[in-house]
């Protein structure tokens, strides 16, 4: 039994550079060629690859809120985190202390443009506690013994996770691997009056404690872990029975 137990776990960290990597993100030229360069029914030019390398502006995002917020100013991101292919790729974050903060101007709750969902996280021990931080005060801290994700409330009502949902896409810039900007799309993605530009809610998660901040791709490893745990069974079967 152990050695197969031992496969299973290398198996799983030989796969999980193969379904998600960080990619440079580039210029964006609002062509829709990979997620985050979305055209953004806000306002052309407006979409999370524009502002978070800077090069959204006020002058092509007159309907963004909050006004006078563009150019946005902070930290440019480089990179994307995606499938490998340059789509979607669900994720979870690895344990530790984190902190969560608004970028430079955004309005609470991080909304730049849309309907102020809420969101917030979930830890993967207790997936059905979804802590809300669009109602505290950020900057805010907390500790994960384990895995954790995103949620946020969609338009239509539902509640979206990043263990699964496309509504999600993370930023970071190559010098600070241990901060991502979180961007957020508040309309299911794929539904009519889905622009999925990723910039309905932006905000800022750091790795607090030294460690490493840990993106788990999902639900890659867990269907991958699941299909380990098949062959498992299936193993311990056939020796019953022999």
């Amino acid at each position: 039994m152990k050695p197969l137990v031992m496969s299973l776990a290398a198996a799983l960290v030989v796969a999980t550079p193969l379904t998600a990597q960080w990619t440079a993100i580039g210029t964006p030229a609002n062509d829709g060629g990979q997620f985050w360069d979305n055209w953004s029914d806000d306002g052309q030019f407006c979409n999370s690859g524009y502002i978070v390398t800077g090069s959204a502006l006020t002058a092509n995002c007159g309907s963004q809120r909050p006004v006078g917020w563009l150019p946005y100013a902070g930290l440019v991101q480089t990179e994307y985190w995606n499938s490998g292919s340059g789509g979607f790729q669900p994720f979870l974050f690895g344990g530790g202390a984190y902190s969560f903060s608004l970028l430079p101007g955004t309005l609470d709750g991080g909304d730049v443009a849309g309907q102020n969902r809420d969101w917030g996280y979930f830890e993967l021990a207790t997936p059905l506690t979804l802590v809300n931080l669009n109602t505290l005060a950020l900057p805010t801290n907390h500790f994960f013994a384990g895995a954790w994700g995103l949620w946020m409330s969609l338009t239509n009502g539902t509640i979206a996770r990043s263990t699964a949902d496309n509504q999600f896409a993370l930023f970071r810039n190559t010098g600070y691997p241990n901060e991502v900007i979180a961007g957020m799309e508040d309309i299911y993605t794929g539904a009519p009056g889905s622009d999925a530009d990723y910039q309905d809610a932006l905000f800022r998660i750091t790795r607090e404690d030294g460690g490493t901040l840990e993106i788990v791709p999902e639900p890659a490893t867990m269907t991958l872990l699941a299909t380990g745990l098949v062959g498992l069974a299936t193993a311990s079967r056939r020796r019953k029975t022999r």
